[in-house]
């Protein structure tokens, strides 16, 4: 009877708790924890230049946005930069709210409080890490309206987590592992395109690329909340307009 009595008063908290912990919520907590641990590394060296990290690090950038500038490539790596992110994704996340069915609809909602989330916390975690952009001699004028603060990059944040996204719930039918699909190698390029135009070391983007997919990995962890919360939403809403 005792063991009957305990095995009822503790079964639905360790349920709880095997509903919690899922595979998306390991994957942020490694993602997330690996970001910390290199934030912290980071910020314990201080950034030294003469650090082998650091050396490798402005080696690795000097490398593509020094020996490989191509006049044409360079162009479309400018326009890549300045409209690759909220451009397309803000676009893309309307489009697969209105058109993308219910799918489409959860796609939109989760990517979408991952990439809020980040544009919140992004700028605040720059101004904390407060690592200067390398120097841009000839590039200067891409950072007119851009935050002077390098660590992590904002467009590695937003495009990674837009990415995650999209491949992990948009891809039920071949047409929307097509679309998931473009929009990773759209993401690769914003990616590729600031460290080729200069506009930020590759450790910035190491971080902004785990940040951006452990937020989102975190969300996804919730998707059965949000996605019944947002049918409850939607449902009240039309009940409203017929009302």
């Amino acid at each position: 009877m005792l063991k009957f009595t305990i095995k009822l008063k503790y079964q639905k908290p360790f349920e709880v708790l095997l509903y919690m912990i899922n595979t998306y919520f390991i994957a942020f907590f490694i993602l997330f924890i690996s970001f910390l641990l290199l934030t912290v590394f980071l910020l314990s060296i201080n950034f030294t230049q003469d650090h082998p990290l650091i050396i490798v690090d402005n080696s690795v950038k000097a490398f593509f946005s020094e020996n490989f500038l191509n006049n044409y490539l360079r162009e479309f790596m400018i326009y890549v930069t300045f409209y690759g992110r909220e451009y397309i994704w803000g676009p893309v996340l309307v489009a697969l709210f209105l058109f993308g069915g219910v799918v489409g609809r959860k796609t939109a909602i989760i990517t979408g409080l991952s990439i809020i989330t980040l544009v919140l916390v992004g700028g605040e975690i720059k101004d904390i890490i407060d690592r200067d952009r390398p120097e841009l001699d000839n590039n200067i004028y891409l950072l007119e309206e851009e935050s002077k603060k390098s660590y992590p990059s904002g467009h590695a944040l937003i495009v990674s987590a837009g990415a995650t996204g999209v491949v992990c719930l948009y891809r039920d039918n071949l047409r929307h592992k097509i679309i998931s699909l473009v929009l990773v190698i759209e993401a690769g390029l914003v990616i590729f395109s600031r460290i080729y135009l200069g506009l930020h070391y590759p450790l910035d983007i190491v971080a902004g690329i785990l940040l951006g997919i452990s937020v989102t990995f975190f969300f996804l962890g919730f998707q059965k909340q949000i996605d019944s919360l947002s049918k409850k939403i939607f449902s009240f809403i039309k009940t409203r307009k017929v009302t």
